[in-house]
């Protein structure tokens, strides 16, 4: 499969997320953080973990039936699998650890006046870390798309083949929504929050 431009694929990757940008900022800026949380909970987290098992399964499937003519499915296979583990342990971190710890400040913020709450920055420090993994998870999703030269697949692909490339396309632009809700809004408001 060819590569493709590096400049390129990163204004194909980043387009759909400038558009959502665009259109989304003003309506989740007035949501209030429990809300965020349940959505990206509620929708984000559980799509992905939904669409990881079947990208995953599609993937080794694809590799059985290719594998000979295009050798290139092994690395494709091997790096879904290790990314993958990577993005639900990072869900999980989210989801146990740090957005308790956003409820609770937001809780805290809500009663300042009858006492005096703070966490030391130790939500910052964390919003900040998870948006570093989320350049990490937007890296690896480039180079998913110079594997499988943008998603298209190769003129002998069969029925599953395409099923999978068009799996994982979608995955893509809904993973870039789910990090754009996090980091622009939820995380924004809670490093906010933590700050004051």
């Amino acid at each position: 499969m060819i590569l493709m431009n590096t400049i390129e694929l990163t204004e194909r990757v980043t387009a759909p997320l400038n558009k959502a940008k665009l259109s989304a900022s003003a309506e989740f800026n007035e949501w209030d953080i429990n809300s965020l949380i349940d959505l990206i909970i509620k929708q984000y987290h559980f799509n992905t973990r939904e669409n990881v098992v079947v990208i995953y399964d599609l993937a080794q499937k694809v590799f059985s039936r290719h594998s000979e003519k295009h050798p290139e499915l092994a690395k494709l296979v091997e790096a879904l699998f290790l990314f993958f583990d990577d993005l639900l342990f990072h869900l999980k971190k989210e989801e146990q650890i740090l957005f308790p710890n956003i409820i609770q400040l937001n809780e805290m913020k809500l009663h300042e006046g009858s006492f005096s709450y703070s966490t030391f920055g130790v939500i910052k420090e964390y919003s900040l870390t998870m948006q570093k993994e989320h350049r990490d998870v937007v890296k690896q999703l480039e180079f998913f798309r110079r594997l499988t030269n943008d998603y298209m697949p190769p003129e002998d692909g069969s029925i599953l083949c395409l099923s999978l490339f068009s799996k994982m396309k979608q995955f893509e632009g809904e993973m870039m929504q789910h990090i754009q809700l996090e980091n622009d809004f939820l995380f924004a408001k809670a490093i906010r929050m933590d700050e004051n």
